[in-house]
């Protein structure tokens, strides 16, 4: 594989880096112009994400976003991004927003944790750590003052893991931690310190709910509050509680 190659294909896996092949990768940490590259791509995805969060579902939505970004364009043109990419921009701007899990019908901390689980499943962003025992990756949270789960449903230290990314939730600190199911599917597992945070689950069993193509459950356990989601079936999660 030559470097044009490369780029090809780290271009067409930006939303799912992990897809690209491990050559690809190889010369990606090897080139640093191509490096430079993929940091501006991976940036401005990550902005187009931020972006459309806070995008209200109103009608007239794609005719809006086409405008304003053509408009944008003509003030001050990208000059690092093809017209091409300008346009694929625009679609992925308003396909995400039509695929953002959280609704205002959730509670904040609620829709704001499965939009930032979403983030990480589309590789809007990167995962800090990747390891796939889950015991290694609990002792990287704990020597780096990260939330890290004191406990589980059984089920799930079986599975293999995929790695880790902290983050913020409603000014909470918080590690999504990423599993793989069978079948290529994945569970993503949000800890979150829970002090002073609002409508968040009581102690007890998981609460469980769906929105669009996700399912996740949720549930308080100390001074942590957890979010398991997954885009599948309802009966697949089920089966990692035990339930099914």
């Amino acid at each position: 594989m030559n470097r044009d190659e490369a780029k090809l294909e780290l271009d067409a896996t930006t939303l799912r880096p992990q897809d690209a092949s491990l050559e690809a990768r190889a010369i990606l940490h090897s080139d640093a112009e191509l490096a430079s590259w993929e940091a501006k791509r991976r940036a401005f995805d990550e902005a187009l994400a931020d972006a459309c969060a806070k995008v209200p579902m109103v009608a007239g939505l794609r005719s809006s976003i086409l405008q304003a970004a053509y408009e944008k364009t003509l003030r001050r043109p990208l000059r690092w991004l093809a017209p091409t990419t300008v346009a694929a921009a625009a679609c992925v701007l308003f396909g995400w927003t039509l695929l953002w899990p959280g609704s205002r019908a959730m509670a904040a901390w609620e829709a704001e944790s499965l939009n930032t689980i979403a983030k990480v499943k589309h590789g809007l962003m990167q995962l800090d750590v990747h390891e796939e025992n889950l015991d290694n990756l609990k002792k990287h949270l704990s020597l780096n003052e990260c939330p890290c789960p004191s406990a589980l449903p059984p089920s799930l230290a079986h599975l293999r893991t995929i790695g880790c990314k902290r983050v913020t939730i409603d000014d909470h600190a918080g590690t999504i931690i990423c599993f793989e199911l069978e079948k290529g599917k994945q569970a993503h597992l949000l800890v979150l310190e829970n002090e002073g945070l609002c409508n968040c689950p009581t102690e007890g069993a998981p609460c469980f709910k769906s929105t669009q193509n996700w399912c996740y459950a949720s549930w308080t356990h100390g001074s942590h509050t957890f979010m398991l989601a997954t885009t599948a079936d309802e009966m697949t999660l089920k089966r990692l509680f035990g339930l099914a």
